[in-house]
């Protein structure tokens, strides 16, 4: 059997077939990426009182709770700042195609999804309605992204896929 072409290898089963497509895999990291530097910008610029609008105070991951653990902002930003860091850290070992990494971050995404959820509900249940948008960009994106790597074409471009 002649070998047919660029974008194909063989099989186990015999003969050839095509290669497993790995694109929805980095898209999805390169989406958690986006989600976890978004956090992290948001947590970092909103310390600084100057810079901060009450949209971005208000879309930190955490910040919702803070003044009921806390008192202040400081498990807020903390929060902000740690889930920034493990999605990094995720998005990366996503893009080296890591099984475990696809099902950590599904999990771990739905968390911070349903709490800017919830988050939503609060602020438009207290009549925050005009300081939504940079929580609903933040919705959408992390919904986004949890479903987009729960897909399965984002299985099937994982390390251990079997033909």
């Amino acid at each position: 059997m002649t070998y047919p072409g660029p974008g194909w290898q063989p099989s186990p089963y015999g003969g050839y077939a095509p290669r497993q497509n790995t694109a929805p895999a980095y898209i999805a990291a390169a989406l958690f990426a986006v989600c976890a530097v978004l956090s992290l910008v948001i947590s970092i610029l909103s310390i600084d009182k100057g810079a901060r609008t009450i949209e971005m105070y208000i879309a930190v991951p955490g910040m919702m709770f803070s003044e009921d653990i806390t008192g202040n902002g400081d498990f807020g930003y903390s929060t902000g700042i740690s889930v920034g860091c493990t999605f990094a850290l995720l998005a990366v070992l996503l893009a080296v195609r890591l099984s475990f990494a696809r099902w950590l971050i599904a999990v771990l995404g739905g968390l911070v999804a349903m709490y800017y959820m919830y988050a939503v509900i609060k602020v438009l249940v207290d009549g925050g309605g005009e300081f939504i948008a940079a929580l609903a960009l933040a919705l959408v994106l992390w919904v986004l992204a949890t479903v987009l790597v729960l897909l399965p074409p984002v299985g099937q471009a994982m390390r251990g896929r079997r033909f």
